[in-house]
């Protein structure tokens, strides 16, 4: 008699999870399992540790036993629950139904569920619902954690380029890094083009990284580098999947939450210049457009808001 090919998928995804010895001990599990079942072939132990399942794509474990499958090396795939295997309602249902279409059944321990079993089938979307509506609850709450944070001035998430993290949250200059928010501003102030920005970011650089224009118009538009910090900027309104905020969740401005890099006067006045497309490379500055930079220069130079662009 032939016996059945037959495959394992382990997942953690918590710190918790990982120091415990979970992961391992799944994989023991299933490997003594297989091996002890005379009408089993063990083809493999497939995991993904420490990942958090929301996205297959996410999970490299799971997409190796997707290509074993479809190359017809495994008949079956043991795992210990529908939350283990699958998060996303959606894909675990597309996953099944390619699963069931390949000759490949898949058993979950914990519910006792079989996807070839057509009784299963239902129960099977139900419970990956739940599974789904659990992970949206536990992003709901860590969002408004978020919010609290943000209202108590402890911003979350990725430094913006040219602070690092002073600690307890706050956001110091890192001077590796400002002279060149310094110096795009600078430029910026006097209508260089992104071109010649571009040119002389590159320059400084000393590792091998490469300016690119996308990148040079968010720094010169993040009101970060005039203290201040802008929350949400993306929102996760389905699990594992974020979107521009555009009014669909609330977003707060602290203003003058860490230094600034640069003097708010030369933030505004750099905004004023991007409305106006002066810095557009394949377009020539007008006499307009020069006597609008020369009178707005000479205003910020009188008030001394160049200081904070022109430090080492």
């Amino acid at each position: 008699m032939e016996k059945i090919k037959t495959a394992a998928y382990c997942r953690v995804s918590t710190d918790m999870e990982t120091q415990n010895g979970s992961y391992e001990l799944q994989v023991a599990y299933f490997t003594d399992m297989i091996k002890a079942n005379p009408n089993m072939e063990l083809v493999g132990i497939y995991g993904d540790k420490g990942r958090s399942g929301l996205k297959k794509a996410g999970r490299p474990g799971l997409q190796r036993l997707l290509d074993d499958c479809r190359a017809g090396k495994v008949n079956l795939i043991l795992t210990k629950s529908i939350s283990r295997f699958a998060r996303n309602m959606a894909e675990c249902a597309e996953m099944i139904r390619e699963l069931n279409s390949l000759g490949v059944n898949v058993l979950f321990e914990e519910q006792n569920l079989n996807s070839q079993d057509e009784k299963s089938a239902l129960v099977l979307n139900i419970f990956a619902a739940i599974a789904e509506e659990e992970s949206h609850s536990i992003s709901q709450h860590s969002l408004k954690a978020h919010e609290q944070h943000v209202l108590e001035g402890r911003p979350f998430g990725q430094i913006s380029f040219g602070y690092k993290n002073g600690g307890d949250n706050k956001w110091v200059i890192n001077e590796e890094e400002a002279p060149r928010v310094r110096e795009a501003f600078r430029m910026a102030s006097e209508g260089k083009c992104y071109r010649d920005i571009l040119a002389a970011l590159n320059e400084m650089e000393t590792d091998g990284n490469r300016w690119r224009q996308q990148r040079l118009r968010y720094l010169l538009t993040n009101v970060a580098y005039k203290g201040d910090y802008y929350s949400h900027k993306t929102v996760s309104l389905v699990p594992g999947q974020q979107v521009r905020n555009n009014g669909l969740r609330d977003r707060y401005y602290l203003t003058g939450h860490h230094e600034p890099i640069v003097s708010p006067q030369l933030f505004d006045w750099v905004q004023e210049i991007i409305k106006r497309d002066i810095l557009n490379s394949h377009k020539r500055p007008s006499l307009a457009d020069l006597e609008f930079l020369r009178a707005g220069n000479e205003l910020l130079n009188e008030g001394g808001t160049h200081e904070n662009s022109n430090k080492n």
